[in-house]
């Protein structure tokens, strides 16, 4: 017996055939233009004739929809869901606090398109907690007790993990803002690497908080609690403006050590630091995972690293290389 799973009824043959799928371009109306499309068409592998194939009309509407999304910069409906997610609301508790009719996220979720104005709204919603927490501050008595205290608690979670009172909390936000994916480890070391860096090129010490020899490699306690609640995951903060929070020299600090250290995951981080003498002398004595809180001292950071820098010169991106080729397969 032939195996039916790839084909379909060909009306031309008369019997079940094979398929191939084309695409063709042509013109179709969005939103009052006309747009070019690349639509998926699939034949008879026998004799050429079109055949319908179960869900293909589907994917074609769904990726027409998106592009003119996309090129018209409207919000898409994956982004409408993961407002829902983000702050662990229902579709109508959201069109309540937004102020929109009891069904129009509903309605947006199954394809209606909503307002230029409408859309952006949502975008700015989905992107900053801060948006909706002014919706909310109007529009809370609109909700049930529930869909209250489910919105009240997203919005403080976000607050607490986007909010900034000192140096290092800017820096840490500067390096989630970045565009590499950034987990707790990585976040840890990755400070580390700043902290060593600003001392080396700048010549200054641009945050006071001290990291401690925990067994994953340097960890800044305070940074480490804040973001904790992200596990392993990559760690997801709303962008935000440090233009007038951080220098200049700073962010180009920052920025380098991006470049050059979060290209790796935080495990290769974590081996890299270990192989580095503040890490390594403020663990003597521990075991390999024994519980370990003695702090890294800036001083033990600023020697070795200048240290390095006379040796490597880690102002250049080829000298940085060769610090960290040197230092992962010196074994």
């Amino acid at each position: 017996m032939d195996n039916c799973l790839d084909k379909v009824l060909c009306t031309e043959c008369r019997s079940v055939q094979s398929y191939e799928v084309h695409t063709e371009q042509c013109m179709r109306a969005w939103n009052g233009k006309q747009y070019t499309f690349n639509k998926r068409i699939a034949v008879c592998s026998n004799c050429g004739h079109q055949v319908t194939v179960p869900g293909l009309n589907d994917l074609n509407e769904s990726e027409f929809e998106i592009k003119c999304r996309e090129e018209n910069d409207y919000i898409q409906v994956y982004e409408i869901q993961d407002i829902l997610i983000k702050y662990d609301v229902e579709k109508r508790p959201l069109s309540r606090v937004l102020g929109l009719g009891e069904h129009t996220i509903e309605n947006y979720l199954k394809g209606q398109l909503p307002s230029k104005r409408y859309s952006d709204m949502l975008r700015r919603v989905l992107e900053s907690y801060k948006y909706l927490q002014q919706y909310y501050s109007a529009n809370r008595d609109k909700l049930n007790k529930l869909a209250s205290e489910k919105i009240d608690n997203k919005l403080k979670y976000y607050e607490s993990i986007n909010s900034c009172d000192s140096a290092i909390e800017y820096v840490a936000l500067y390096i989630l803002n970045s565009k590499y994916e950034i987990t707790n480890m990585s976040l840890q070391k990755l400070l580390y690497y700043v902290e060593a860096f600003a001392e080396v090129l700048l010549k200054k010490r641009i945050f006071v908080n001290r990291c401690e020899a925990w067994m994953y490699g340097p960890v800044y306690p305070e940074i480490y609690e804040k973001y904790k609640t992200f596990g392993s995951s990559q760690i997801q903060v709303d962008k935000t403006d440090l233009s007038d929070r951080l220098s200049s020299g700073v962010c180009k600090v920052i920025d380098f050590v991006l470049s050059q250290f979060a290209i790796y995951n935080g495990v290769t981080l974590k081996d890299l630091s270990h192989s580095e003498e503040p890490w390594k002398n403020a663990h003597k004595g521990y075991g390999e995972k024994e519980h370990c809180r003695e702090i890294i001292t800036h001083d033990a950071i600023s020697e070795y690293f200048n240290k390095m820098n006379e040796k490597f010169d880690l102002s250049t991106e080829s000298g940085v290389k060769n610090y960290i080729d040197a230092l992962l397969w010196q074994k």
